[in-house]
């Protein structure tokens, strides 16, 4: 299995809608593509505004998406390249997802 990992970062007041975007637009789509075992967004507090992170898991490397889907016109950086990571040990419930 393969995590696909993508870093954004936002303003305070601007995280909710950019996190919507993702939760509701992107993770969605990766939920209901082939291959996708899970995917979720993950934020927190970065100097001074908010990190996103989207993090999907997928069957195999030939499946995971290479482009970003998770632009959006509030972000003020993000990672262009999404990084992929082979899972070693997968989480219990993901493990017996797949």
């Amino acid at each position: 299995m393969v995590a696909r990992l993508w870093r954004g970062w936002t303003a305070v007041d601007s995280a909710d809608e950019v996190a919507a975007h993702l939760r509701d637009g992107v993770v969605a789509r990766y939920v209901a593509s082939p291959g996708n075992v899970s995917a979720c967004v993950l934020r927190r507090p970065s100097a001074g505004g908010i990190e996103l992170m989207t993090l999907s898991v997928w069957n195999s490397d030939d499946v995971v998406p290479r482009r970003v889907d998770e632009a959006h016109r509030l972000l003020v950086a993000a990672e262009t390249i999404p990084s992929c990571w082979e899972l070693v040990a997968a989480p219990t419930a993901v493990a017996r997802a797949a």
